[in-house]
Parts: structure tokens; C-alpha cells; sequence
């Protein structure tokens, strides 16, 4: 990692010195050579806020090439590297902005744009939703940039007001969902309930009573708020809910005689058969972790109800995001 940081950064001397000279489209190349080098070395793992800045300022720098702004586009390289070097530094920190002044532009909302770019760099953005922001930001300074020209490029003026704004709705959906459900990206540390193993004790000890008759399994949800949200057409499992699945995990082995059913579930995008697939691939992820964990295959089981059974309203971001999901239902069966 230390020699890749060490040509990435002469690259990046050579670039800045030739800048004058360099041609846009070797400038370009050379660009996303770097990031899939970096990519290659999990710079995007290590730092995804400043790894997917340098990819979105590439393609500012693209589109301004595509629009003959020579300047715009050369600078734009020049802010892909410098994001690359500060991933390669482990600067895991946001970045400096300038906030842009409200104008007489009528086809942009500047002050909404300033208003929702604040709360999202203020309200733990870096570490619950830092794509989204990486974006954002490189967007919003690009619409700085254009702003700041004596005649400002029409197209461009919206196109990167509309990729802002895009992101910074999907940045803010992210860290709603992180405030609201208490998650470690946001708190700092893993939300567990004290209650959660007592409560599942108490119901474990209450099937347990000798009856009559022999009894059906019980389904009850899992006591340890164990619900797995996902992103739009994913079904791979958030960095934020491993220790959430970690402590379900934990209580699996606490009490041997449970098992359980994972229910997959998305939103109304799409139709119903591709979502279905995707519901049933959502349990499946969850299942898969558990088995790795230590759990036996044989506790669980998987199914996937895709179009159906909403939890929330789909005719808005958060309540989408919250339909996309896999819940916990616990199987209790007496006398094991």
C-alpha cells in the first residue's frame, strides 16, 4: 500500500506540473487507471468518502472535457487525485467546503441545496452514508465552479445541481434511518436492548410448560430487534447491521432449542417476480453470515415475500428504504 501511495502521488506531481500540457483525454485515462489501482489495494474499503470523490470528480472533469471547458475539466483531475492521495493518507475527515451564495438563477434552489449538504456533514454523514456525500459534495463544488463563470453553462448548471441534490437526498434518507434505528454509524457503538436475551429467556421458559396436547411451533419476532435494512436492488449485507447480527448470533447459541425463520422483503420498484428473487436473496444473505458465524443450517429457514407485506408507505425514499428488508421470526419448538 505504501509503494502504491508513493507512484500515486508522484503521478500526481508530474500531472500538477504538466498541466498546462497534458491532453484531457490522457489526463482522463490516467485518472481512472489510479482509481482502479486503488480500487485493486480496497482503498474503496478503507476510505470510501474520499475513494468515491476522486471517481465522481473524474467524471466532472469528463463532462467538462465533453463540453470543451479545458480549465474546468483540468482542474477537476487534479481534485481526483488530491482526493486519492488523502484515501491513500487514511485522512478518514471531511473536507473543507465553500458554501455557494444564493443567486438570482431560477432554475436552481441553492439555499435547499446549502440547507440539506449542512445537515448531512453535520448529522454523521461521513460515517452513515459517505458515498452519498463523496458524491455531493464533488457535484456541488462542481456547481460552484460553474457558478463562478462570467456566463455559466445552462446544461451544466442543472445537471450538477440535479446530481447533488440526488445524493444529498439519499445521504439524508441514510442518516435518518441511522438516527431513528440508533445504529453504530451514528451513535458510535452498537444498539442492543438490556432486555433483549431476559425477554427471550421468559418466552423460551413459557413454551416449555408440559401441555395436554402436543402443541404447534410458536413464532414470535426475535427479542433482540433484529431487522437487516437494504440498499435499492441489493441484497448485500450493510456494514452498520454486522453487530446487530453478531449479537443474534450470540443469542442463537445461548438458547440451542431456537430456530428461526428470515424473511426477505423489498419495495414496490420493479415487478413482482424479479422482486420475489431479490426478497429470497435478502433472506439468503442473511442465512449465509449466520452459518459462517456457527449457527447450523438446519435452525433456519428462508423465505421471501417480495411484493407484499409493507411496513411502511413507498411513495417516499425513507419509506421504501425501511420496506427493504429481513426480519427475524423466532420457532420455538417444546421438548427440544
Amino acid at each position: 500500500m505504501k509503494r502504491f501511495g508513493r507512484i500515486l502521488l508522484s503521478s500526481m506531481v508530474v500531472f500538477a506540473e504538466d498541466l498546462s500540457n497534458i491532453r484531457l483525454l490522457d489526463g482522463i485515462n490516467q485518472m481512472q487507471r489510479s482509481i482502479e489501482l486503488a480500487k485493486e489495494k480496497k482503498v474503496d474499503q478503507a476510505d470510501p468518502y474520499h475513494f468515491e470523490k476522486a471517481r465522481a470528480n473524474k467524471e466532472v472533469a469528463y463532462i467538462l472535457a465533453s463540453g470543451m471547458d479545458e480549465v474546468g475539466s483540468k482542474l477537476f483531475m487534479v481534485k481526483s487525485f488530491s482526493s486519492l492521495s488523502k484515501a491513500l493518507s487514511g485522512r478518514e475527515e471531511l473536507d473543507e467546503i465553500s458554501f455557494v451564495k444564493a443567486g438570482s438563477l431560477s432554475t436552481i434552489d441553492v439555499e435547499s441545496l446549502n440547507s440539506k449538504l449542512s445537515y448531512v456533514r453535520e448529522n454523521r454523514g461521513l460515517n452513515c452514508a459517505p458515498v452519498e456525500l463523496a458524491r455531493a459534495e464533488a457535484f456541488y463544488e462542481a456547481l460552484s465552479y460553474e457558478l463562478s463563470k462570467p456566463e455559466p453553462n445552462p446544461t451544466n448548471l442543472v445537471d450538477f445541481y440535479n446530481k447533488a441534490f440526488a445524493d444529498l437526498g439519499l445521504a439524508i434518507e441514510k442518516v435518518n434511518v441511522a438516527k431513528e434505528g440508533r445504529l453504530e454509524c451514528y451513535t458510535g457503538k452498537a444498539y442492543v436492548p438490556e432486555q433483549a436475551k431476559a425477554e427471550l429467556q421468559t418466552k423460551q421458559e413459557e413454551i416449555a410448560q408440559p401441555t395436554p396436547e402436543a402443541p404447534k411451533p410458536r413464532e414470535e419476532p426475535l427479542k433482540v430487534s433484529a431487522r437487516v435494512h437494504f440498499d435499492f436492488n441489493k441484497h448485500s449485507i450493510k456494514r452498520e447491521y454486522i453487530p446487530l447480527l453478531n449479537e443474534v448470533v450470540k443469542v442463537l447459541k445461548e438458547n440451542p432449542n431456537v430456530r428461526v425463520r428470515i424473511e426477505g422483503y423489498t419495495d414496490d420498484v420493479g415487478s413482482k417476480a424479479y422482486n420475489d428473487k431479490l426478497a429470497l436473496s435478502r433472506a439468503k444473505a442473511v442465512k449465509d453470515y449466520l452459518v459462517k458465524a456457527g449457527i447450523s443450517e438446519d435452525r433456519i429457514e428462508v423465505v421471501g415475500f417480495g411484493k407484499e407485506r409493507y411496513i411502511a408507505d413507498n411513495k417516499t425514499p425513507i419509506g421504501r428504504f425501511t420496506n427493504r428488508r429481513a426480519d427475524f421470526i423466532v420457532i420455538q419448538v417444546p421438548g427440544q
